[in-house]
């Protein structure tokens, strides 16, 4: 189980990493951030999503516990920064960085007014992170990491 964890927090980590550095347009809008924005998303992303993992793989109790409350954390703010827009009024802040960076991408969920719909890049991350997250609660809450 442990194992398939991993695999798991891993494909989080890598689908972030190359959607956030690679332009797969119209799929995503890698080709709309600058540089420093890339360094930023992927640096601080790539850190905090790869402690999970490597509290599983080398059996670090403060890292999997970590992991237990990260992708929670990571969904919420997901949740808040893509979802609440879309339902209800976005800030007009948010809605010109969401048209600068995502205007032009793939969005399949129907307009809710001017309202940004989360793009299917993100909606797929963030079907991945509940996925993480659910996983992750599970394997803290019933299996036990072997001590060494």
């Amino acid at each position: 189980m442990i194992v398939t964890l991993v695999v798991v927090q891993l494909i989080l980590l890598i689908y972030h990493q190359v959607t956030t550095w690679f332009d797969f347009f119209p799929f995503n809008g890698a080709r709309n951030y600058t540089v420093k924005e890339k360094c930023l998303e992927a640096g601080s992303n790539c850190i905090l999503m790869s402690l999970a993992p490597i509290g599983y793989i080398f059996k670090i109790a403060d890292l999997v516990i970590y992991g237990a409350y990260y992708y929670w954390i990571l969904f919420a703010i997901e949740v808040l920064t893509w979802w609440v827009p879309y339902f209800f009024k976005p800030s007009k802040k948010w809605a010109e960085v969401h048209e600068r960076l995502h205007g032009e991408t793939i969005m399949f969920l129907p307009h809710r007014g001017n309202n940004p719909a989360p793009n299917l890049e993100h909606t797929i991350l963030h079907g991945w992170t509940l996925v993480t997250a659910l996983l992750t609660t599970y394997c803290y809450l019933k299996v036990t990491l072997p001590t060494g």
